[in-house]
């Protein structure tokens, strides 16, 4: 079992690491949409390059922030330590409540992700809810569950100071930081706090439960169009791939390969975004302790930019051969100038080797001219 300030050292690469790759992948990722997409993936690319674009910026927030969280009995906290940092507390503050407003948009994209991929599959339900203003408010909305998830954020689960003296006095959430209460910026959910008149017992705070409920309500259903609407464009795709003709088979085509991808790309947020914050959020409502697992959250949500792009690249058969063929051009590229700098090594290396053994040999020369002379 590895230290607190082990896992902090770990954690960090983890955040650099990923968000270099998320920033990375996501713009080849689009590179590869814009230039390289079928022309049968219709409006569809503008919501994948939406997508890309924002993990790209939740990559750099990510990187900048480096946020850790922490949940210990009946609380759990989202902070991130300033000192030797650009940003004052305060700031720090806001910049939490910014990084989770993105989780929540985040978490309204992968709804909206299915909605609108039903929507392509089935024509009749894209023209009556996805046409004209209706796709605009659908784009719309993972926009508002952000800015509704950091307004619940910045108002009810501020810092004050008893939150300080609590953290200081009733958990060892600092050790190993080498750092002190007031040097880190942070939010904090409390769901139980100790009566005023009697501190052996605890009472709910009710204020808490309602912010943590609208999350909830955020995230089922997020989950629940995830659900509905993936089973839904499923037996879609299906029907269609069974009665297909043959001039329409490519069509079919793309749209399983997409469809594939999205499931991919469900089963990667389901492990590294859903699941982890649940157990944040459910034990701690119930006062169940869980120590230092819940600081694995920010790790998994930090993974998930540079990992969800990677089922669209290599899935859809026209980015997977761009890929290839890129790859596969670089690699000659490598070994054509591998075996460029080694022939001039070699013929460096040959006239060398020659000018040598011509010196050494006009040395003989003259050694035998001279002893012959003499002799003669």
């Amino acid at each position: 079992m590895f230290s607190i300030g082990c896992w902090n050292i770990i954690l960090r690469v983890v955040q650099w690491v990923s968000g270099t790759l998320g920033v990375t992948l996501n713009t080849f990722l689009i590179t590869l949409i814009i230039f390289r997409s079928p022309k049968d993936i219709g409006a569809y690319k503008y919501l994948m390059i939406y997508i890309s674009a924002f993990e790209i910026a939740y990559s750099i927030l990510d990187i900048i922030i480096e946020p850790h969280a922490f949940s210990h009995g009946p609380i759990f906290i989202v902070f991130r330590c300033f000192k030797d940092s650009f940003f004052t507390r305060d700031q720090g503050f806001y910049l939490i409540v910014v990084y989770c407003g993105s989780f929540g948009l985040s978490i309204a994209l992968f709804g909206v992700h299915f909605v609108y991929r039903y929507g392509a599959a089935d024509s009749e339900f894209r023209k009556s809810y996805l046409s004209g203003r209706k796709l605009i408010v659908l784009f719309l909305i993972p926009v508002v569950y952000g800015i509704w998830w950091s307004a619940v954020t910045f108002f009810l689960y501020k810092s004050s100071h008893e939150s300080d003296l609590f953290i200081s006095s009733s958990t060892s959430l600092l050790d190993g930081l080498e750092t002190k209460i007031d040097e880190i910026s942070y939010i904090i959910v409390w769901f139980y706090a100790p009566n005023p008149l009697n501190q052996n017992k605890i009472e709910p705070v009710w204020t808490s439960f309602v912010g943590i409920g609208c999350m909830w309500f955020m995230i089922f259903s997020s989950f629940f169009c995830v659900i509905y609407f993936g089973v839904k464009c499923y037996k879609k795709i299906m029907r269609k791939l069974k009665t297909s003709k043959m001039s329409s088979y490519y069509t079919k085509s793309i749209q399983q390969q997409l469809f594939q991808a999205l499931v991919v790309q469900t089963l990667i947020p389901v492990f590294l975004m859903y699941i982890p914050v649940g157990v944040l959020f459910f034990f701690p409502m119930i006062n169940f302790e869980v120590g230092s697992i819940s600081s694995f959250v920010t790790a998994t949500i930090a993974i998930y930019p540079a990992v969800d792009p990677l089922p669209t690249m290599f899935i859809v058969e026209t980015y997977r051969k761009t890929l290839m063929c890129e790859f596969f051009e670089i690699f000659l590229r490598l070994c054509s100038s591998s075996f460029i700098t080694l022939k001039r090594e070699s013929q460096k290396e040959f006239r060398w080797l020659q000018e040598r053994e011509e010196g050494h040999c006009g040395g003989w020369r003259r050694i035998a001219e001279l002893i012959i002379f003499e002799t003669f």
